[in-house]
């Protein structure tokens, strides 16, 4: 039996995506130390990776029994068709890459299109402010825009909101002025959905390194899988099913090598 088969079952035994246990994870060690039929195998109990992009200081915003509490919840249809403006402004702005003209083309022309509709907008928002904030609206709206800019500016997530704000963008410009705010209550969570996607990733990261943090650093797993020219039935999508008991056995010190009993 190859290890490649050994690695492949002891990813499944582990809960881990078939292919984790790489060649230089895989280990022979003492025959003793696996029952009888048996042959072990060692994986490294690795320190879960971050995702691409994110920084170790980054913090989600926090959630609640709906979700994520993001600027975009509970809004009014003004409120909804203004952060659909803004989304698109930031895209216009940061998006690069062969789309950034068509993006910043297609911006000017909804601005130049919708210019009756967004002042209207505008001006609802305003009244709204003024009606929950009295004297202090003005600057309650600009704290809140700004960080309304910034929500849509999160840097991970750039590439990922950049094509949804670009298809948003297409769609948008094919609408009268009377259609964009019905528009909007769709795209909006088109928009968002890069962002929320990114803070559930963050958060499986953050979950996921806790409880490796709880186990001993750099912890040596063991395994055994039954020896002999055993088949798995592999469905594809699916992880490795191992044909036959798998077991935890202790280990005996024995040195890790690269590519260690490859077929």
């Amino acid at each position: 039996m190859g290890y490649g088969f050994v690695r492949a079952a002891l990813a499944a035994t582990l809960g881990l995506a078939p292919g984790a246990v790489a060649a230089q994870d895989t280990a022979v060690v003492p025959a003793e130390a696996a029952p009888a039929g048996f042959v072990a195998a060692v994986v490294e109990d690795v320190e879960p990776v971050m995702p691409t992009g994110a920084s170790a200081g980054f913090v989600p915003p926090p959630r609640d029994a709906t979700g994520f509490v993001t600027p975009n919840r509970n809004l009014s249809p003004e409120e909804t068709t203004w952060h659909v403006r803004v989304a698109l402004n930031v895209a216009a702005l940061s998006c690069r890459g062969a789309e950034a003209t068509e993006m910043v083309t297609g911006y000017n022309m909804l601005l130049t299109t919708d210019k009756a509709m967004l002042a209207t907008t505008a001006r609802a928002m305003g009244e709204r402010y003024k009606a929950r904030y009295g004297s202090a609206w003005q600057a309650r709206h600009d704290d809140a825009m700004t960080k309304l800019y910034n929500y849509w500016a999160l840097p991970p997530v750039q590439a990922r909101f950049c094509g949804a704000a670009l298809a948003v963008l297409r769609e948008a410009n094919g609408l009268t002025e009377a259609a964009f705010p019905a528009f909007a209550a769709t795209a909006l969570p088109r928009l968002e959905a890069p962002m929320l996607a990114f803070f559930e990733e963050f958060e499986s990261y953050r979950v996921a390194r806790e409880a490796w943090r709880t186990r001993k650093a750099r912890a040596m797993i063991a395994a055994a899988v039954p020896a002999g020219p055993v088949v798995p039935a592999v469905v594809p999508g699916a992880a490795v099913a191992v044909a036959g008991p798998v077991v935890r056995v202790p280990v005996v010190a024995a040195p890790i090598r690269a590519g260690a009993g490859e077929p």
